[in-house]
């Protein structure tokens, strides 16, 4: 049996949001993420923008086994997917798995999900096991900014970091980059390029069927891009949603020299705060007690770690990026926040007293 790269403690921001409890913030998130199919389609028509186009059924044809749905299981049954369930109703969850085969995703997902399959729509998308490059970005009236990494998308989204990241920004003259690497610059300016449209007939449509905004030509929101194995590019989100609670510019910060006694990250959410380390993992998570003002530090976070997030005075964390979960929940709670340190967790203890410094992307034990 194929494995599935998502689980239940990582959902898709709409869960990250209904949890921090915000509802109206929380359903306009799900409408954008539900309906962003529809946007993708209309992009792919209109300037043949790419993405991970699905197949989309009734939910209540796979419950039947339809001959159509038998079709699909005969012919592709074996090919990797992502299913994603899009609810019919706004006040339903999407659900969704990724990584496993057709056939195993169905037999062994789907059909142990307790729906009513009127309620859902099935989009049955493709999925690669291995990728060359994703990239997750924000373009806005004022610039682009992002990250792009080597391998899995999951890396940038979950804050599933092996390889190493690029923090980039571009006022549309000019790039900055946290470590400059040339195929990374390569790769992030073959994707944007994907969204510079010229044609001022083609942007009035846009504007006019999305809601859309345009800044130097370039289609303006938050976006998330791949580029497979055989080099192709998919663009695999645009959120116009997501801009609002994002800032319009992101300032580099560049590799730092190593000091004694203090931790270099990245600032998702800026702010200074000193407080106590509180050390948590996913050992120790169910029975973690965590007092106002303590500074969480843990490897990653999930939806698990929310309680605690709400919690603490600052966040700190050993992986993930700028436009991860964590970093966009953190700036919803306006919680500090710094990731991708690689070694908090391995360096602090509990009860350290430190300073965690998001303007500048440091951490330093006080005693």
């Amino acid at each position: 049996m194929s494995q599935p790269v998502v689980n239940s403690y990582q959902p898709s921001l709409t869960e990250w949001f209904a949890d921090i409890g915000e509802l109206k913030e929380s359903n306009e998130f799900r409408e954008e993420d539900n309906n962003r199919t529809e946007r993708s389609e209309f992009l792919y028509q209109t300037i043949g923008l790419s993405y991970e186009r699905p197949e989309t059924l009734p939910a209540r044809e796979l419950t039947e086994n339809s001959s159509r749905w038998q079709k699909i299981l005969a012919t592709r049954g074996d090919e990797a997917c992502a299913i994603r369930l899009v609810p019919n109703k706004s006040d339903l969850p999407k659900l969704r798995q990724r990584g496993t085969t057709i056939k195993d995703c169905y037999e062994n997902w789907f059909l142990k999900q307790d729906i009513y399959p009127d309620d859902y729509t099935a989009f049955i998308c493709p999925h690669s096991a291995t990728l060359l490059w994703s990239a997750i970005f924000v373009i806005t009236g004022v610039e682009i900014y992002g990250e792009i990494i080597r391998g899995m998308h999951a890396q940038l989204t979950h804050g599933d970091t092996k390889e190493e990241r690029y923090q980039f920004e571009y006022d549309f003259k000019n790039w900055q980059w946290s470590k400059f690497d040339e195929q990374a610059q390569k790769e992030i300016q073959r994707i944007i390029s994907l969204l510079l449209v010229g044609d001022v007939s083609k942007q009035r449509l846009i504007k006019e069927k999305l809601n859309a905004e345009f800044s130097h030509d370039y289609l303006v929101g938050y976006f998330e891009a791949t580029i497979w194995p055989d080099n192709h590019i998919n663009v695999i989100d645009y959120n116009r949603f997501l801009l609002r609670h994002l800032p319009t510019s992101w300032p580099i910060q560049k590799e730092q020299s190593a000091e004694a006694e203090i931790i270099h990250g990245s600032s998702a959410y800026p702010g200074i705060v000193s407080g106590r380390v509180k050390l948590v993992s996913e050992e120790n998570l169910a029975n973690i007690k965590i007092t106002s003002g303590d500074i969480l530090v843990c490897e990653n976070t999930d939806v698990r770690f929310l309680p605690l997030m709400k919690i603490a005075g600052a966040i700190v964390t050993d992986r993930g990026g700028i436009l991860s979960h964590v970093s966009i929940v953190a700036r919803e709670l306006k919680k500090v926040c710094i990731v991708d340190t690689k070694v908090a967790t391995k360096i602090l203890h509990d009860g350290d007293l430190v300073e965690v410094d998001a303007e500048r992307g440091l951490i330093k034990i006080l005693k």
